[in-house]
């Protein structure tokens, strides 16, 4: 998957000054009541606001407090969608933006454990996101917790329209913000307002977190893709000046390089630290088989080795070899990671380490034994012989698919 992304559906009417809040939520219902509460004190123009909300259909704690009427009426429309666990919180919002008709001007993305704390913040969006008729926006409220970038990201409707989609649809934790920031940035439409989100109770631990070293190289290698939404984008925001295209593309690409220098200091130990300072999973749940997380690599390793291969096939080695050796720090292991492995390393005159990784992938994937071989071999010659053998006993005879003249 890449950023040029599924092919949205006719923009329908824009309600200009409608914000929609979309909020993910997972066995939280005491917290999520101090969002409402928040919200219900802190919203001022409440006939031009809605939230919709994202929650699991196996969530029965959540559910159970949505039945018993645990939650208190907002002033404004609240939309409950039950649906099956998602492997990437990013699927979650694209099925509300969905739902909810891509009608609002702008969307904000929020979560069950922050407060809103600003009075009358849909005012400051609303003035903020009308400078900006063609919705192309990405605001960012502030977050006392991560000041430096989109933890929330409030995304106007251009942007989205033109995209086809809220997020990547990569990640299983983290890094979604984190890419939407870096578009943001690029294509010069990144807006700090005037909008405090605090965390309730302390900033808490990542729930999903595992294997962040992964996650972290696969997040560098994928700028590319981050920098083809910014053209995308850009091409949209001055489709008949060039001039200022061609400035913001010059623009976008000086931005890119200064993200770029975060590839050269790649380190997986740091990772490793991170990964134990801020997950919320023990040892022994990150080593449990999840079919969701499952997914979710197995997608992340497909594309890179994706990349590899082109690279590959234009005899680009070092650039290929980048991307096969981020597959090893992921907990699935491909064999054809392993074979373009080999094949780079004896390109680039790395005949022990070429060596050595092919021996490792004998002794993980067994080669046939000689029965398998023999076998396979047999039924090769059983294939041309009874071709030849149809060849020659329907010689002279009319095709039965063949039309008479």
């Amino acid at each position: 998957m890449n950023d040029s992304g599924p092919v949205a559906p006719a923009q329908p009417e824009i309600k200009r000054g409608d914000i929609a809040v979309l909020l993910s939520t997972r066995g939280r219902p005491d917290m999520l009541l101090e969002v409402f509460d928040s919200l219900r004190a802190t919203t001022v123009g409440k006939d031009k606001v809605a939230l919709w909300l994202y929650v699991d259909d196996d969530d029965h704690v959540t559910r159970a407090a949505i039945d018993g009427g645990g939650f208190p009426e907002l002033g404004f429309p609240v939309h409950w969608h039950i649906g099956p666990r998602t492997p990437d919180w990013g699927q979650t919002y694209q099925v509300l933006w969905t739902a909810l008709g891509r009608t609002a001007e702008v969307y904000m993305i929020a979560n069950d454990d922050v407060r809103f704390e600003t009075k009358g913040w849909d005012e400051v969006l609303r003035a903020e996101v009308s400078k900006y008729p063609d919705g192309i926006l990405l605001a960012c409220p502030y977050d006392p917790v991560a000041p430096a970038i989109a933890t929330f990201p409030i995304i106007g409707w251009g942007w989205l329209n033109t995209m086809g989609r809220v997020y990547a649809g990569y990640f299983h934790y983290w890094y979604d913000d984190k890419w939407v920031d870096q578009i943001g940035r690029m294509v010069g439409r990144y807006i700090n307002i005037p909008i405090l989100l605090s965390p309730i109770r302390g900033k808490g631990r990542t729930q999903r977190m595992r294997c962040l070293p992964f996650w972290t190289r696969f997040f560098q290698l994928t700028l590319p893709e981050r920098k083809e939404t910014a053209v995308k984008l850009i091409n949209a925001m001055y489709p008949k000046d060039e001039k200022a295209r061609a400035a913001a593309l010059a623009k976008m690409q000086e931005v890119a390089d200064t993200f770029k220098k975060e590839e050269e200091s790649f380190s997986d130990m740091y990772s490793t630290f991170q990964e134990e300072r801020h997950t919320a999973m023990s040892p022994e749940e990150r080593d449990r088989f999840s079919p969701l997380y499952f997914k979710q690599e197995a997608h992340a390793v497909s594309r890179l080795l994706g990349i590899a291969q082109q690279h590959l096939d234009k005899k680009e080695y070092a650039d290929a070899l980048k991307y096969l050796e981020a597959t090893q720090l992921a907990d699935i292991r491909a064999r054809p990671a392993q074979e373009m492995m080999v094949q780079c390393l004896r390109a680039l005159g790395r005949q022990a380490e070429a060596d050595k990784v092919a021996k490792d992938a004998i002794v993980a994937w067994p080669r046939m034994s000689a029965m398998r071989r023999l076998f396979r071999f047999l039924g090769m010659v059983a294939n041309e012989a009874k071709g030849l053998m149809v060849g020659l006993t329907s010689k002279g005879k009319r095709d039965p698919n063949k039309k008479l003249g």
